[in-house]
């Protein structure tokens, strides 16, 4: 997961995000990655892509790297999220079941989303 200046900015507004909604939120060893925990004590760990394009396919490293992070999560008794901020057609912020992005070869930004324009 590239070391990228939107990729950090999307984490940092992620976290902002989830704190606004009642979330307590703590950095993880990736930094791709954020955990985070909803007021009903539910453990979330968040992974961020970028993708300036409407589409976002996935590498084998990135495949792997989302496997990886799911069985942490599984080991932590955690929901696990692929978050995917989209520039284009107009920006918003996806969130995919880790479970779900594991097994497909691009993500989307026409299904769902975020408006975002933080």
């Amino acid at each position: 997961m590239a070391n990228s200046s939107p990729l950090r900015g999307l984490v940092w507004e992620w976290k902002q995000y989830l704190q606004e909604r009642g979330h307590q939120t703590r950095a993880s060893r990736n930094p791709d990655v954020l955990l985070s925990r909803n007021g009903r004590g539910l453990r979330y760990r968040w992974i961020f892509l970028y993708s300036p394009d409407p589409t976002r396919s996935l590498t084998a490293i990135e495949h792997e790297q989302i496997r990886r992070e799911l069985r942490r999560s599984a080991k932590m008794g955690q929901q696990a999220y692929v978050v995917v901020k989209f520039d284009l057609p107009v920006c918003k912020v996806v969130a995919v079941p880790a479970a779900r992005a594991a097994k497909t070869r691009r993500l989307r930004s026409d299904r769902g989303g975020i408006p975002w324009d933080w």
